[in-house]
C-alpha cells in the first residue's frame, strides 16, 4: 500500500508540473520554413520543407516531452534509482562488488525504467492527433506523414540529454559517494552505450506503436511483453552461462566477477541499435515505402544479423585459456604487498583492494604474536563460482581438484569469500582464526566446530578486533552485526547456532563460539590491549592450546570467570 501510494503521489506531482500555466499560449515559437526553389522557380518541398521541417518538429516535440507526465515520472524513476543505489544502498557493495565494472555494467538495466516511460511520452506525443481529433487537420498540412514520424523521432533528442545527466551523476556518485575501484575498460564503456541504445530503441518503438497499433494502451501492453521477454531471454540456463542470453535487452551475467568472462557490450550496443533503427524504419514504413527506406531496412536487417551472430559466438581459446590460468593461480595474475609475514594480492584490474584489506588487517595481524606472524598469512582473491564460468574456461580446470588444494591450505585466505557489508567482518574473523590454529572452512562434511569454553576461541575474537574503538570492537565479538544473533534472523541457521556466534556468508561458517566466549571477549577487548598483548604473547602457545579453557584466561587477565560453555550444538563438532 505504501509503495502505491508513492506512486501515486509521484504521478500526481508530475500532473501538476506538466500541467503548470497550462491557460498560457505556449511559448514555443515556430520558425516558418525556409522554401527553396529550383531553377525553373518551382518550390522544392521534397528537399527542402521536408527536411527542415522534421528538425523543427523534432526541436519542439523534444521541448514537449517535458510536459509529458510520464517522462517527468522517468525522470523522477532515474532520481530514486540514483538516490538508492547511489547514496543509500552504497555501503552495501563493498569489496569485490564495489568495482567500476560491476557499477557501469548497472546502466543499461537503471536506464530501463526511464527510457519505458520514454517509450509511453513519446507514443502520447505521436498519437496527439488522433487523440485531440485533429487527424483530418494534420492531414492537410504540406508536410507529408512521414516527416511528421521522422519529427517524433527525433524527439529522442531531450530523452539523450536527461539520460545523459543521469550517466554523470552516476559517474561523480562513482567516485565521490561509492568509491568504486579498478580499471574502466572498453566493456565498460560499451555498457554506459547500450544504456543509451536503449533510451533510443525505446523512443523509436513508442513512435512505431503509435504508427502501426495507435492506441495509448498497446504502449503499456508492449512494455509488459518487453519485460517478461526480456527477463525469460536474459535469464536463459538459470545461474550458469548461457550465449543466448546476449539477445536479451539486458543480458544477466553468471554470479562471478566479470574479469573472468568476455562481455561484447559493443556487439551487443550494435545489435540493439539495428533493432532501434528497424523500428524506427517501421515507424516511417507505414505511410512511406519507396527504395531507400528499402535499402535503409535491408542494411538494418544485415547489421541486425552480424551482431547477433558476433555476440552469441563461443569465447576464443586465447580468452579462455587465459582466464583458465587466472583462476587456477591467482598469485601470479595479480599485484601483492607482503608486510611482516602478511601477503596480500588481488588482480591486477583490482589492485586497489589490497589498500582495504591492508586497512583492516594491519591492526589484527600486529596482536599476533611474533612467532606466528613469522608463519605467514595470505589473503587473496579466489574465484568461488567455478560451476558458472564459461563452458570453454571449465574445460580447463579441474575444480574438484582446485577446491581441494584451496581447503588444505590453512594459511592462505579468500578475500571475497563473503560479499556486502559483512567482507570486512568476515575477513578479520578468517585472520583471527588463523592465528590460534582453528579452520578457515567447514569440515569435509560442511558442518562446523564448536570452540565453547576453549581460550584459543575468545583469543581469535580479540585479534580480530583489534584496531576498532572499544564500542566497534564490542559490537564486533558480540556477532550483532552478521544479522543471525537473535531468532528473526533471515539465514536458514539452527537456532542453536546462533545462540552464541557464528559469520555469516554463502558458505556454511567453520567456526561456532558460545554465548560465554562472548562474553568474555567482551571483556577482553575492554582491557588495554598492550595488557592483553603481553599476556597473550608471553606464552601464546598454552593460549591457542584446545586445553586452555577460557576461564583460565580470564584468570591470568584478571577477569571474572564466564564458567562452563553449553554442549556442541546440534549439527556441530567440537574443534579439535
Amino acid at each position: 500500500m505504501g509503495m502505491i501510494l508513492v506512486i501515486g503521489a509521484v504521478f500526481g506531482l508530475a500532473y501538476a508540473f506538466t500541467h503548470r500555466g497550462s491557460d498560457r499560449p505556449t511559448t514555443d515559437s515556430w520558425q516558418p520554413v525556409k522554401v527553396t526553389t529550383r531553377p525553373d522557380g518551382a518550390a522544392d518541398v521534397k528537399l527542402g520543407t521536408n527536411a527542415a521541417a522534421a528538425l523543427q518538429l523534432a526541436r519542439i516535440e523534444g521541448r514537449q516531452l517535458l510536459r509529458s507526465e510520464a517522462f517527468i515520472v522517468g525522470i523522477s524513476m532515474s532520481v530514486a534509482i540514483l538516490v538508492i543505489f547511489g547514496v543509500i544502498w552504497a555501503s552495501d557493495s563493498m569489496g569485490s562488488e564495489n568495482s567500476w565494472r560491476a557499477w557501469l555494467a548497472l546502466l543499461p538495466v537503471f536506464s530501463l525504467p526511464f527510457a519505458g516511460l520514454a517509450l509511453v511520452a513519446v507514443n502520447l506525443a505521436a498519437l496527439r492527433a488522433r487523440r485531440d481529433g485533429a487527424e483530418e487537420l494534420f492531414s492537410s498540412l504540406p508536410v507529408a506523414d512521414a516527416t511528421r514520424a521522422v519529427g517524433h523521432l527525433g524527439a529522442m533528442w531531450m530523452a539523450f540529454v536527461v539520460h545523459a545527466l543521469f550517466v554523470v551523476v552516476a559517474v561523480v556518485q562513482g567516485v565521490f559517494v561509492r568509491h568504486q575501484f579498478g580499471t574502466i575498460d572498453a566493456a565498460s564503456v560499451g555498457d554506459v552505450a547500450v544504456s543509451f541504445v536503449l533510451v533510443a530503441c525505446a523512443c523509436a518503438l513508442g513512435v512505431a506503436l503509435a504508427r502501426w497499433l495507435p492506441h495509448p494502451l498497446v504502449a503499456l501492453a508492449a512494455l509488459v511483453a518487453l519485460a517478461i521477454g526480456a527477463s525469460a531471454i536474459g535469464a536463459i540456463g538459470g545461474r550458469h552461462w548461457s550465449l543466448a542470453r546476449q539477445l536479451s535487452i539486458w543480458p544477466r551475467y553468471p554470479d562471478h566477477d566479470w574479469i573472468f568472462t568476455v562481455r561484447p557490450t559493443w556487439w551487443h550496443a550494435v545489435y540493439l541499435l539495428a533493432l532501434g533503427a528497424g523500428v524506427a524504419v517501421a515507424a516511417v514504413a507505414r505511410t512511406r515505402r519507396d527504395r531507400p527506406v528499402a535499402v535503409v531496412a535491408a542494411v538494418v536487417v544485415i547489421v541486425a544479423v552480424v551482431a547477433a551472430v558476433a555476440q552469441t559466438r563461443p569465447m576464443s581459446e586465447r580468452d579462455a585459456q587465459r582466464i583458465a590460468a587466472m583462476v587456477a593461480d591467482p598469485v601470479r595474475h595479480s599485484d601483492c604487498r607482503v608486510t611482516d609475514g602478511l601477503t596480500l594480492c588481488a588482480y591486477r584490474d583490482y589492485a586497489d583492494i589490497v589498500d582495504m584489506w591492508s586497512d583492516e588487517l594491519t591492526a589484527p595481524f600486529a596482536a599476533v604474536a611474533p612467532q606466528r606472524r613469522a608463519s605467514g598469512f595470505t589473503v587473496l582473491w579466489r574465484e568461488q563460482s567455478l560451476d558458472r564460468l564459461d563452458p570453454a574456461v571449465r574445460r580447463r580446470i579441474d575444480a574438484a581438484a582446485l577446491v581441494a588444494s584451496w581447503q588444505a591450505d590453512s594459511a592462505t585466505w579468500n578475500g571475497v569469500a563473503v560479499k556486502g557489508t559483512d567482507w570486512n567482518p568476515v575477513n578479520r574473523l578468517a585472520l583471527g582464526l588463523w592465528s590460534v590454529g582453528l579452520p578457515l572452512t567447514a569440515s569435509a562434511d560442511g558442518m562446523p566446530c564448536y570452540i565453547g569454553g576453549q581460550a584459543r576461541g575468545v583469543v581469535a575474537l580479540w585479534v580480530a578486533a583489534q584496531g576498532k574503538a572499544t564500542d566497534e570492537a564490542e559490537r564486533f565479538v558480540t556477532g550483532s552485526w552478521s544479522g543471525v544473533s537473535n531468532s528473526d534472523n533471515e539465514y536458514d541457521l539452527p537456532l542453536s547456532w546462533i545462540d552464541g556466534y557464528v559469520w555469516t556468508g554463502d558458505v556454511t561458517p567453520p567456526v561456532l563460539w558460545s554465548s560465554t566466549d562472548i562474553a568474555a571477549a567482551r571483556a577482553m577487548v575492554g582491557i588495554e590491549p598492550a595488557v592483553v598483548r603481553d599476556v597473550l604473547w608471553a606464552d601464546w602457545p598454552r593460549w591457542t592450546d584446545p586445553a586452555t579453557t577460557t576461564d583460565e584466561l580470564m584468570t591470568a587477565l584478571g577477569q571474572a570467570a564466564v564458567g562452563s560453555a553449553a554442549g556442541v550444538p546440534d549439527g556441530a563438532r567440537a574443534c579439535q
